[in-house]
């Protein structure tokens, strides 16, 4: 594994160590990595070119700032996402717990429900329906499901709580 000297104390540079590094055809090094410190090593590897570029061969620097400025609106894209993420997973959250509250409302009580579609059926036929007591409820990968108990065949079935047609008192 190859380390990169930026003129950066060992505690600084044990980001770098813990990335893959690579080389590209001309031989120029590759950092790649996934954490968060992307913006600090940005910083100091552009820091460290500032130092040691040739005086009379000077780097143009707009081209500094254009990197900054993008590297700074990826970043703030990606704490956006982060964020709309978050807020996914409470939505969802706050939906399968009003679910939840519905359908323990549910237990005890006769509905009617749209049946799963069985394996081979196609989505196109005639849809069937189940007349039953709800006996139970549970969540499974997020989604909240009714155990109906058929009133035809006493099976018990489990039915998610999004195909519930109506109650029936």
């Amino acid at each position: 594994m190859t380390s990169i000297n930026t003129g950066t104390s060992m505690n600084d540079t044990s980001s770098l160590r813990s990335r893959t590094v690579n080389k590209t055809e001309n031989g120029t090094t590759i950092v790649s990595g996934n954490d968060n410190s992307d913006k600090d090593l940005f910083l100091k590897l552009l820091v460290a070119q500032m130092k040691n570029q040739d005086p009379f061969n000077s780097q143009d620097p707009t081209q500094y700032i254009t990197q900054l400025a993008q590297f700074n609106m990826l970043e703030q894209s990606m704490a956006l996402n982060e964020n709309i993420e978050y807020l996914i997973g409470m939505t969802n959250g706050i939906l399968a717990n009003s679910a939840v509250g519905s359908a323990t409302n549910l237990i005890g009580k006769e509905v009617e429900v749209y049946a799963p579609i069985e394996s081979g059926q196609r989505v196109d036929e005639d849809v069937k329906t189940i007349s039953g007591k709800v006996e139970s409820i549970h969540i499974k990968d997020g989604v909240v499901y009714m155990n109906v108990k058929d009133s035809q065949s006493e099976n018990i079935i489990e039915v998610e709580y999004g195909a519930l047609i109506k109650v029936n008192g």
